[in-house]
């Protein structure tokens, strides 16, 4: 098995555990409405940790060589991974069977995004390997402070509101995800013909 079908093959497993984990609890908060306020203190604990600032540009100038190297042979992978299976992706999802071509558009627009992502960050890990001030700019503004609990407050609200729809939306999002990311993954290993 080739590094670029290991990478493939871990990442689906991931995105279907992450798909039934959604199906899951979006089915156990449809049937109790009320578990929003369990779930209510861990998001809460998560967004306190992520709103907490963290300095660690000193370590990285530091050792921007080092921290450059692995972004770069990281993004460089991904995309050399998505180049080798992008054409037998979005040939196989576009074979018979997806509901007026959303499968094909849902995994082209998939590629896109991951493939975008990853020239972006490749772009950076470059600039961090040859000369990091060059994202001072960056640094400043990714340094803004973020009223994440305005936002908190504002999506708990509408969560109150309507847990059922929420719930509905998670259900419907968790299994649909999954479905895709099956066919896929069968496809790819042409278990279904």
């Amino acid at each position: 098995m080739s590094f670029a079908a290991l990478l493939l093959s871990v990442l689906l497993v991931l995105a279907v555990v992450g798909a039934m984990a959604g199906l899951v609890l979006g089915a156990w908060l449809f049937l109790n409405p009320d578990a929003n306020e369990i779930l209510e203190w861990p998001a809460a604990e998560a967004l306190r940790h992520l709103s907490r600032p963290v300095r660690i540009e000193r370590f990285v100038y530091r050792h921007h060589r080092w921290f450059g190297g692995g972004i770069v042979l990281g993004s460089f992978c991904t995309l050399v991974a998505l180049g080798a299976y992008a054409r037998r992706i979005y040939t196989l999802s576009a074979m018979g069977g997806s509901f007026f071509g959303v499968e094909a558009w849902l995994w082209e627009s998939l590629l896109v995004f991951v493939g975008l992502g990853n020239f972006f960050t490749l772009v950076a890990g470059i600039l961090i390997l040859i000369r990091p001030s060059g994202l001072k700019g960056f640094e400043s503004w990714a340094n803004r402070p973020v009223a994440l609990q305005q936002w908190r407050s504002a999506f708990l609200n509408a969560i109150r509101a309507r847990p059922r729809l929420f719930a509905l939306l998670l259900i419907i999002g968790g299994a649909c995800s999954f479905v895709l990311l099956v066919r896929l993954f069968a496809r790819l290993k042409g278990w279904n013909g």
